[in-house]
């Protein structure tokens, strides 16, 4: 949640209320004209925390004292491993390689897994520190779409969640991400996140393309 211009306005004026009532009991005189720059310190809080939750919270000097949270945001490469028994052959399936795209503000975070077959997202999570102490642990709850063809044969919508831990010697751009999932469907996996690129794809196809584009660039760079 982020605040808004209400939620600073309501904590600025109990705070100078509250100062008001300090400096009266002082036997300090107050009058109106105290109050005329109460709108102007407003937007300049509102734009403050405005800048925060979108441009300033993955500054890396602002993390560990004033911000906990790791930057994620970008386009990850994806090595999903499953247990999941295909009922077409009767055999789990070969490791997938598909695609994480973060979207991701100082109060919101989306995740968006793109496989060849199906899409999942984010509905809740949670970002704590992990028990190492040496990253962060992000814990959630996603749901899964299919393909529409793929529905109510091969596979089906359904709900998982997933503990992604941190990993890298930047504990605010974690340069890979290792995770667990487990769904409704009785199944459980493991996904291994590696090379990361800055912009958020929404299609496997279009980040299958940016990736190749990339490792292209580097063997030519």
């Amino acid at each position: 949640m982020a605040f808004t211009r209400l939620h600073i306005s309501i904590f600025l004026g109990l705070s100078a209320l509250f100062w008001g009532a300090v400096l009266l009991a002082q036997g300090v005189p107050l009058n109106l004209r105290h109050l005329a720059p109460f709108g102007t310190v407003v937007g300049v809080l509102a734009a403050s925390a405005l800048a925060l939750e979108h441009a300033l919270w993955h500054l890396p000097f602002l993390h560990g004292w004033f911000v906990a949270r790791p930057d994620l945001r970008g386009t990850w490469k994806v090595t999903l491993r499953s247990d999941w028994i295909d009922p077409q052959t009767g055999l789990t399936v070969p490791p997938i390689k598909c695609f994480m795209g973060v979207e991701q503000t100082l109060s919101t975070l989306q995740m968006h897994l793109m496989t060849p077959e199906s899409e999942s997202w984010f509905v809740a999570h949670s970002i704590r520190p992990s028990p190492s102490d040496n990253g962060y642990q992000i814990v959630g709850v996603y749901t899964n779409k299919p393909k529409v063809h793929l529905r109510g044969g091969k596979s089906s919508m359904h709900l998982g969640a997933i503990v992604l831990d941190t990993h890298g010697p930047s504990k605010s751009k974690p340069s890979n991400l290792t995770a667990e999932y487990w769904t409704d469907r009785k199944t459980t996996g493991r996904m291994t996140f590696s090379d990361r690129i800055e912009l958020v794809h929404t299609r496997y196809e279009d980040a299958e393309r940016a990736f190749a584009q990339a490792e292209l660039t580097d063997r030519d760079g």
